[in-house]
């Protein structure tokens, strides 16, 4: 799902992606730029990707931003469209195509700059090289087009881009309380992660900490909470557990780290 312009909102999926949101684009007040700092009626001046460089299973953003060039309030429609590339023709195998979105249009101060953005979803399997984004930007009065290509490096993914330690603090007939710390083994940051693990016992969990885990049947589910959610590249991030159980407290051996598989630590 994705927000976008200021004076023209909108929710969108792309067939077949997982869309991430988007923050809307917006025009910057007024004389936040000289009118003469660029030629023409518009410019794009800028192709961002947050982050710079990705691997399947990640998230990225695609932030462009444009500037009034002129002495006048203006409209512009604005674009941006994507496609996943790879060593040979056509759509990389596991990655999804990309459906053509419609335009948007915002008003601009003389002048001012602003900026337009999409979220997408590199899909764990997805065997791309690169996503490749074209933001386009024209002005209503004059139909000047213009457009800027650039490509966000996905990487390949690491045979355990992370390791998940299981470790039981304390155990008592009918309790426990296990300590799991998650380390990114990547070049990449983790932005927003979830665990997930089976437990081979009858364990389960009453409370946690650093963390939010739920489970359902022996399957546990594990998220960041609101002040841990980066994972830079060679980090960890450790959370404990409370549970019960009455005839087996096994540790468990398999983990996944936002679908994709860690090595047990």
């Amino acid at each position: 799902m994705r927000t976008l312009l200021t004076l023209a909102a909108a929710a969108v999926c792309a067939a077949g992606a997982l869309a991430v949101p988007a923050a809307a684009a917006q025009a910057d007040p007024a004389g936040t730029a000289p009118a003469d700092a660029c030629a023409g009626t518009v410019q794009i001046q800028s192709l961002t990707f947050n982050p710079p460089r990705v691997v399947a299973g990640q998230a990225v953003r695609a932030t462009a931003v444009g500037q009034n060039c002129t002495a006048q309030q203006q409209q512009f429609s604005t674009a941006i469209y994507a496609r996943f590339v790879g060593s040979t023709p056509g759509i990389p195998t596991g990655c999804p195509a990309f459906d053509p979105l419609p335009g948007w249009t915002v008003t601009v101060d003389p002048g001012a700059t602003f900026s337009w953005q999409e979220g997408y979803f590199v899909r764990p399997g997805c065997t791309a090289t690169g996503l490749e984004v074209t933001v386009r930007v024209e002005d209503h009065a004059t139909g000047t087009r213009l457009t800027r290509t650039d490509t966000v490096p996905i990487d390949p993914t690491p045979a355990t881009p992370c390791t998940v330690s299981y470790r039981t603090g304390s155990e008592w007939p009918g309790g426990f309380t296990a300590q799991i710390t998650i380390k990114n083994t990547s070049t990449v940051p983790v932005n927003g992660w979830t665990l997930s693990f089976t437990f081979p016992g009858d364990q389960h969990i009453v409370q946690s900490w650093s963390a939010t885990a739920q489970q359902s049947g022996a399957t546990v589910t594990a998220r960041n909470a609101s002040y841990n959610p980066l994972l830079a590249p060679g980090a960890s991030v450790v959370f404990g557990v409370l549970g019960t159980w009455q005839a087996s407290d096994a540790v468990p051996i398999a983990f996944t780290l936002n679908d994709v598989s860690c090595a047990a630590g």
